[in-house]
């Protein structure tokens, strides 16, 4: 996997030297987010080899700079009315998700009151930092593969389609799931030392 972050950042940089520096997908902002996101997309693939304190550490010092990356992602419109390929098959999704649910086990769980739903309950929803992750890592995922395959016409959609994604949806479960971890970190019994 982490052949796969190096010849993705390799292409990254290639293709910037042999392209117009002018188009969003070639934008400084535009790499670094493609290496953020695959290195995070890498992490999260590898989450069974790592202690639980290393993989909240590691979460809490990802997720703000993922955040950041997107945060500065420049303008684009599409170019094609067709949605990109995508490459995480609900099998995936699960298996990120699963692995992320035994590693944090009864931390896994959180109350979340910043959900559309909580006007019409008198109490809190429960949430899971495993799918919150898991619904980060999906729309990542197929972004960083579609990015990969340079294609600037699908790279461009690919990029807007995310820029919206983070906008929408994901954006907001990565700034809940940051909350829940940092509870985990500073103030959790289950944590390792």
């Amino acid at each position: 996997m982490r052949k796969n972050f190096y010849l993705c950042r390799s292409f990254l940089f290639h293709s910037i030297n042999m392209k117009s520096k002018n188009q969003p997908i070639f934008d400084a902002n535009t790499v670094e987010f493609v290496t953020v996101a695959a290195e995070f997309c890498g992490f999260l693939e590898r989450t069974m080899e790592l202690q639980l304190s290393e993989f909240v550490d590691r979460s809490l010092k990802l997720l703000p700079l993922l955040y950041l990356k997107a945060s500065l992602l420049p303008e684009c419109e599409p170019v094609d009315d067709i949605e990109p390929e995508t490459f995480v098959t609900e099998t995936d999704y699960e298996h990120v998700r699963s692995m992320i649910a035994v590693q944090l086990g009864p931390d896994d769980d959180y109350l979340e009151v910043f959900l559309d739903e909580m006007a019409y309950s008198d109490t809190p929803i429960k949430q899971n930092i495993s799918e919150g992750l898991a619904d980060i890592y999906q729309p990542l995922k197929d972004f960083v593969c579609v990015y990969s395959l340079g294609y600037d016409m699908t790279m461009n959609d690919a990029l807007y389609r995310c820029k919206c994604h983070f906008a929408e949806y994901w954006g907001r479960a990565l700034t809940n799931v940051m909350r829940a971890l940092h509870n985990i970190k500073y103030h959790s019994e289950n944590l390792d030392d």
